[in-house]
């Protein structure tokens, strides 16, 4: 009898896993994404640096995979819970960045073993964190063998450079930065790069795949190969640099490169009006059934760092970074974060944007981050919540986050002056408060309407809830812990008097 009954509670563990997979795509607008240039974050194996020369920041600076394994609870304590990394597979010529495919199924060694990339997802993994690659099929390296191999040379574009991005046909064919174009609509092509994806997904047990230089590659091809791939692994994730038109149609994520443009313009100063913002968010609503899977980032590794444009504006990096994160955190979408942005690194152009990580520097900005993303860890309405814009005004913005079980509104003073914005009691409940969860403000109705007061470049996050009134409990804890202590006092003393 005792068998059949453990048989019986046994059963319904086998037909449902305790645990759920990391990586499943219904579950990544959760998420917060921090992005690492492999080479330039950590150095944990130095018997792979045989092409690693310091002092010339165009080749390699010793980076790795043991290096990502090694840091991953100091990423994970930062609140993000999936890492991107730049494309891993074996690149010629001494490119760092990843950008010059050699051969499509094999790792580059700079960066370790194929051993070591495992270990990075199982660890992370057993951290409940989730891995994504860099996918590009656009190209391979310049000087590539296969130039001059027979039987190949049909799976390359006739040579010439793309001048007019604005065209579809030329941006398809055309060899960008001189490197030459793959032919994806050659089957031999097509059917070689969809193997080399699916390959990196069995041979790692990776979660996604952040597609890039989408727009070079025919939409036909995308198709194919997210068709090939969700076959097997109907769970896997895709987000890419592509329109919100190609986005919904691929059903993938979008890395949203308008957004970028307008926070940097924003946040990198101060007094910027925010409208055109939420009108962005207005048009993504509108075009994408899924707009919660939209990569917000602030910079890239194809970009000068945020930072660069908040020095060029004569700003603090660190309060410019802050503005900017709160608007990250607090909008519908996932946050995607450069590596080395919780330290405002800084640099220009290709290489200096993509300078070596440093660790030991003040952690203002990264306690300012964690608290962040414990808020959006905590608060379901900052990550599915709908989002309505309430006030802007003279660079001040407030707006609502609302789900039928929570409602948050978010308000940032990108000003160079204290605002106070009036909100009309008639966008929240009666007999309800604002209560912060950031800064621990505390707004109430007076007259019909709350008064929200921020200083310059500051930002707070509140949660809607009951009012709480006079809290009389806490009022006679501190009412009775000293009469109770001076109570205490006069029996101490007496008794030692009755002892004398």
């Amino acid at each position: 009898m005792l068998k059949k009954l453990i048989v019986i509670l046994l059963v319904p563990l086998l037909l449902f896993p305790l645990f759920s997979k990391p990586g499943s795509a219904a579950d990544w607008q959760d998420d917060a994404i921090y992005y690492v240039m492999v080479d330039r974050f950590y150095n944990g194996n130095t018997q792979n640096d045989q092409e690693v020369n310091i002092d010339d920041m165009n080749t390699y600076q010793g980076g790795d995979f043991a290096g990502i394994t090694e840091k991953l609870d100091y990423i994970k304590e930062m609140g993000f819970t999936a890492i991107a990394l730049n494309p891993v597979i074996q690149n010629m010529n001494g490119d760092y960045t990843g950008g010059s495919p050699h051969d499509f199924t094999a790792v580059n060694e700079n960066y370790g073993t194929m051993e070591e990339l495992r270990k990075l997802v199982k660890e992370a993994h057993d951290r409940d964190m989730k891995i994504m690659l860099d996918f590009q099929v656009n190209h391979v390296g310049e000087g590539h063998p296969w130039l001059e191999e027979n039987g190949k040379k049909d799976w390359f574009h006739e040579e010439r450079a793309i001048t007019e991005n604005g065209q579809t046909d030329k941006q398809e064919t055309g060899w960008l930065d001189g490197k030459p174009d793959l032919a994806q609509e050659n089957p031999e092509v097509s059917s070689y790069l969809i193997d080399a994806a699916k390959w990196w997904i069995k041979e790692t047990g990776i979660d996604g795949y952040r597609l890039i230089y989408m727009n070079y590659v025919p939409q036909s091809f995308w198709e194919e190969m997210i068709s090939a791939i969700r076959e097997d692994r109907p769970d896997f994730f895709f987000i890419g640099d592509v329109d919100a038109d190609k986005a919904e149609k691929l059903g993938i994520g979008m890395l949203d490169e308008e957004q970028m443009t307008g926070m940097r313009e924003a946040f990198s100063t101060t007094d910027v009006e925010m409208d055109s913002l939420f009108k962005r968010w207005e048009t993504l609503f509108g075009a994408l059934n899924t707009p919660y899977t939209t990569g917000i980032s602030v910079d890239t590794e194809r970009t000068e760092r945020f930072t660069k444009e908040t020095e060029r504006a004569k700003q603090f990096p660190g309060t410019r970074w802050k503005m900017a994160l709160t608007y990250m955190y607090t909008m519908p979408g996932i946050p995607v974060v450069t590596y080395g942005s919780e330290i405002a690194l800084n640099g220009g152009e290709k290489p200096d944007n993509h300078r070596m990580m440093n660790f030991r520097t003040d952690e203002e900005l990264i306690d300012y981050m964690k608290q962040l993303s414990a808020l959006r860890k905590e608060y379901p309405a900052l990550r599915t919540g709908d989002l309505e814009l309430l006030q802007s005004e003279d660079g001040m913005v407030v707006f609502k986050r609302e789900t039928e079980e929570q409602t948050m509104i978010a308000a940032i003073n990108n000003s160079s002056k204290t605002k106070t914005i009036q909100l009309d009691s008639a966008f929240i409940q009666d007999n309800q408060e604002l209560r912060g969860k950031l800064n621990t403000d505390l707004v109430r109705e007076q007259n019909g309407t709350f008064s929200i007061t921020l200083e310059r470049e500051m930002a707070e996050v509140y949660l809607v809830e009951k009012e709480s009134g006079i809290n009389y409990g806490f009022l006679a804890v501190l009412i009775l812990v000293p009469i109770a202590f001076i109570l205490f006092l006069i029996l101490a003393r007496k008794r030692g008097r009755q002892t004398n």
